[in-house]
């Protein structure tokens, strides 16, 4: 199967890991492409003319008052969900929160299906520590994707600064959300920045704990893909309530959950989940991962449900 990546550049080029990287004019030739998948609310706006079939795969439901953070966004994300209704095929979504959501908000639906994030099968080989100081790592993966993020990883820094230090790998988009409010991390938080993958795990590898915080109070916003890469990783989980992936967690017994929006609950879970003995399932937990979770998995899905789509183009009977 061919795959391409469409996108708004200027020229063609091999910048995404040997896919090839088209300009948008690439879709007016209708027969180029059996499927095109988007991806996220917003490139919806792209497919221009295009008249096969569109797999679109979103991250959260959004409507006319929730989330509170998308409340810039709002407008514009409504009006790309309706198109998603008119013109695609099948959403994908990562939950079944939000598969209700969808599903309730439109009568008349396009199918919808449940394909997860995931993680790798295999890990690069595990290095010396990167941290510079005998202090637990406590790490936070990812974005900084709401100002109550920045504040309650705030907290914990402070709160925890005598028996561990906290880690951000990531980028701030805290300022994209709410009004504009931009919120500073505290001189606490060790800033890494962005990093390459492979050099992430080793971090992931090395830390204490690996931390995960609730954009908002609501699960379907809460779809949170580091807690895979912690467990792939095989580091215990601190993870708030609402967060819809904390079924993992509690499945595989690997960390502990804190009450929303409790920093002193969080510290005493924190304390706790370090002062455990954890080593002895490591292993258990990241085969189980490896094996459940893998890309290699979610890719399986998704080309079942392209063969679909050739399949009914060639018998010429409407999907």
């Amino acid at each position: 199967m061919q795959v391409d990546i469409v996108a708004p550049v200027e020229k063609m080029s091999r910048t995404a890991g040997g896919v090839p990287v088209y300009p948008l004019h690439h879709l007016q030739n209708g027969a180029r492409y059996d499927v095109l998948k988007t991806c996220y609310h917003f490139s919806i706006e792209l497919i221009g003319n295009f008249v096969g079939p569109v797999v679109s795969r979103i991250v959260r439901v959004v409507d006319d008052a929730l989330p509170e953070r998308d409340m810039v966004w709002r407008e514009r994300l409504m009006k790309c969900q309706e198109m998603i209704r008119e013109r695609s095929s099948v959403v994908v979504l990562n939950n079944w929160e939000n598969a209700r959501r969808w599903r309730t908000f439109y009568r008349k639906p396009a199918s919808v299906m449940l394909i997860p994030t995931g993680c790798p099968s295999i890990l690069p080989r595990k290095g010396k520590s990167p941290y510079d100081h005998d202090e637990p790592a406590i790490l936070f993966l990812g974005s900084l994707a709401s100002p109550r993020i920045v504040a309650m990883i705030n907290a914990l820094a402070a709160g925890l600064q005598d028996i561990a230090r906290l880690h951000h790998i990531g980028l701030s988009k805290s300022h994209l959300y709410g009004q504009g409010e931009a919120w500073e991390l505290s001189p606490l938080i060790v800033r890494h920045g962005e990093l390459p993958e492979e050099t992430i795990w080793n971090y992931i590898r090395h830390a204490r704990v690996g931390l995960a915080i609730a954009p908002g109070p609501h699960p379907f916003d809460n779809d949170l893909s580091k807690i895979y890469s912690y467990l792939r990783g095989g580091l215990p989980v601190l993870t708030e309530e609402h967060i819809v992936n904390n079924e993992l967690v509690r499945d595989l017994d690997w960390g502990a959950v804190f009450r929303y929006g409790d920093v002193e609950d969080a510290m005493a879970k924190a304390v706790m989940v370090m002062g455990k003995r954890w080593c002895g399932r490591e292993k258990q937990v990241m085969t189980h991962m490896a094996r459940e979770h893998a890309w290699e998995n979610r890719v399986d899905q998704y080309l079942k449900l392209f063969q679909r789509f050739q399949v009914a183009k060639q018998s010429k009977c409407p999907y």
